[in-house]
């Protein structure tokens, strides 16, 4: 049986990796990727956006940005940020490498929850039940193919508790844990509900670790950690007299941002059974819960299962205050997984303990329904995430455009009237042949900011070329088209099957598409999997 369980645990690890890499750049761009990936490149705080504009905006009339700009980002904590620039520089901007880093954190936390696992309820079956769970349940597969914070805040949350558990049975690793707290913190400000935690199962099974330093000395290192952003939010009141954007909405504060378009309004807590949905299977939701209930009914085994039900309480007070969008119930997926396999391991040893049942056959059973929850969920996750994923045109454009424009730029390098953005085109473009024909992108306004920070904004500021949205391009056909000549234009019209913006839309695509119409039709349209058009593409130039 061991020599089995040791095939097992790289077979459950292998098939993480599969679920995680296969296919990794050709997933549709979803949510927030765009606006996080397009930052990293160069690590950079800003969005091209007016509405939320970022103190390399504010700080545009200044020789120099100072040096705590760079601790922080205005609107989260700066790892993520730092743990993709380091890929970007690695191995280029493309969409695999921008999610690559969450894809290696989804493998590394599905390890991390069989020894948790294996340690709580001293059973490495149900170690390697609930990492099985961890490699093929949706939301864990989807998060880690996603260029989005939550991959490797799950990796650090499940190695900080991991740590926290040792730390419980000797002090020496007081260090790891204050140093995995902190960078759990810098990940993300959600991994703050680690701390009521903690500090409530402390009090509840080991109040004597109170009386011990090395308790403060973990949470000191944790803080050191986390000084960054701390460096950052006490420079931003002194300089613009409010903390970013996070920290000043908790606090109430004045800030330059409009915080009703984030997930706290957009996804209240009311909406948090319509969102679960939307991420775990029924039979997932079903058997989470009534593990989640066996093991807070069950005296005798809630003690293993205590600091899982506490984060699962605590997760879910938190969600009550910061809204309960898909992004955020994602991180139900780990104390899921723990209770799930609760339920079964509960099953499999009750039909041990009853002496008067055939005990192999009761084993067989429960073994049997595991095997069969595990084969129902992996169908569920191939089914959304490679039979039918979501599909909005982005992705294809994306490699439409990297075929016609390559990682060349032209002679003539954008420049922005922000000096500080210049320097950043100018840094970049230094770094790229200028074997490209004199060359300009135009694109439809109406695309929503995500896609249209990777797909033009990156061109622009990483790629060093000239680009530009139609509203700009009218502009200038008016006061001097003179500067579009000789250079081979592509215009970028987004259709309804594209993602656009909700509000704010202009008619100025339109316009540009009608008047290239009387004269040419659409070099490319980029169409949906369903057939929808999602783009079109013309090609052009102005003699």
């Amino acid at each position: 049986m061991i020599h089995y369980r040791k095939l097992i645990i790289p077979a459950i690890i292998l098939t993480a990796a599969i679920f995680r890499l296969w296919g990794l750049g050709s997933d549709e761009l979803l949510f927030d990727e765009g606006l996080y990936s397009f930052r990293s490149i160069g690590y950079l705080d800003y969005l091209e956006s007016s509405s939320q504009t970022t103190p390399v905006q504010w700080l545009a009339d200044k020789p120099e940005l100072p040096l705590w700009i760079n601790f922080s980002f205005h609107d989260h904590p700066p790892l993520f940020f730092l743990i993709q620039h380091l890929f970007f520089k690695m191995f280029g901007d493309s969409l695999a490498v921008a999610r690559l880093p969450s894809a290696l954190a989804g493998i590394g936390a599905v390890i991390l929850l069989f020894l948790i696992t294996s340690r709580l309820l001293k059973n490495k079956l149900a170690g390697l039940f609930s990492a099985a769970i961890m490699a093929v349940s949706f939301a864990s597969v989807s998060a880690a193919r996603l260029s989005m914070m939550e991959s490797l805040l799950f990796f650090l949350i499940l190695l900080n508790i991991l740590f926290f558990l040792k730390f419980l049975e000797n002090k020496k690793y007081w260090w790891q844990f204050g140093l995995t707290l902190g960078l759990a913190f810098l990940i993300k400000y959600v991994a703050f509900f680690l701390i009521p935690t903690y500090l409530v199962y402390l009090l509840i099974s080991r109040r004597d670790l109170f009386r011990s330093r090395y308790v403060y000395q973990g949470l000191i290192l944790a803080i050191l950690v986390f000084s960054p952003v701390i460096i950052y939010n006490l420079y931003s009141y002194q300089t613009f007299s409010h903390f970013d954007l996070q920290f000043g909405y908790l606090l109430k504060q004045n800030l330059p941002w409009d915080t009703t378009i984030g997930g706290k309004t957009q996804e209240p807590f009311s909406n948090i059974f319509s969102n679960l949905s939307a991420i775990y299977s029924i039979p997932f939701l079903i058997i989470s819960a009534l593990g989640f209930f066996m093991a807070l009914a069950n005296k005798k085994l809630r003690q293993n299962s205590r600091l899982i039900i506490l984060a699962t309480i605590f997760i879910t007070l938190l969600f009550g205050v910061i809204g309960s969008a898909i992004r955020f119930v994602s991180l139900y997926v780990m104390p899921a997984a723990f209770f799930i396999t609760f339920a079964f391991i509960y099953l499999y040893n009750q039909s041990v303990q009853h002496p008067m049942l055939d005990i192999s056959k009761n084993k067989k059973l429960a073994l049997t329904l595991a095997g069969l929850f595990l084969i129902y969920e992996t169908f569920f996750t191939i089914n959304l995430t490679f039979i039918n994923p979501p599909d909005y045109g982005v992705v294809k454009l994306d490699k439409y455009l990297d075929s016609v424009l390559g990682n060349a730029r032209a002679e003539t390098i954008p420049v922005h009237p922000n000096p500080h953005l210049n320097k950043v085109i100018q840094k970049f473009a230094a770094g790229r042949t200028a074997t490209l024909k004199p060359t300009g992108l135009i694109y439809d306004d109406n695309i929503a900011v995500p896609p249209m920070l990777w797909l033009f904004s990156r061109r622009q500021y990483y790629h060093g070329l000239p680009i530009m949205p139609a509203s700009i391009f009218q502009e200038k056909l008016k006061t001097d088209p003179s500067v579009f000549t000789g250079l081979e234009l592509y215009f970028v019209k987004g259709e309804p099957a594209s993602p656009l913006k909700l509000t704010g839309r202009t008619d100025s695509a339109q316009q540009v598409e009608k008047s290239l119409k009387s004269k040419i039709n659409p070099t490319v349209i980029i169409k949906t999997a369903d057939g929808s058009i999602a783009f079109k593409v013309y090609k052009f130039s102005l003699k």
